[in-house]
């Protein structure tokens, strides 16, 4: 496969993880038909964003701006949520393992290959 193609592969795993995570939250927190309709406003402004990413040239800001507000904004609301819990920094902790097993650290190391395959592929 080329560094293209592998781009695109990562790009769209990082947007279904976004796309599950936010849907998750929100289908948690107000149940499940707000749950996909939050999937599917990721899922527009995602592909909106790609659109201008596309049209912005290679130093578009637009690809990363979902990525941040789709990753910050869940990653803030879970950790607060947990941290605000009455129970012991044992039982935090083992209540935000899955989140950051299952979400934070897979979006990073995607994230990280992503902008490497970029700039393998600008320079190329």
């Amino acid at each position: 496969m080329s560094d293209k193609t592998l781009r695109y592969l990562v790009a769209t795993v990082i947007a279904l993880l976004l796309i599950h995570q936010v849907g998750t939250l929100i289908a948690g927190a107000f149940g499940a038909a707000w749950g996909a309709l939050s999937a599917l406003a990721v899922m527009a402004v995602s592909f909106l964003s790609a659109r201008m990413a596309r049209a912005g040239g290679k130093r578009s800001f637009w690809f990363i701006l979902p990525t941040l507000l789709f990753t910050v904004l869940p990653i803030a609301y879970v950790i607060w949520s947990t941290l605000a819990l009455e129970t012991s920094w044992v039982d935090r902790l083992m209540g935000l393992a899955p989140f950051a097993f299952g979400f934070a650290a897979p979006l990073v190391l995607l994230l990280v290959v992503y902008y490497e395959l970029r700039s393998r592929t600008r320079y190329s």
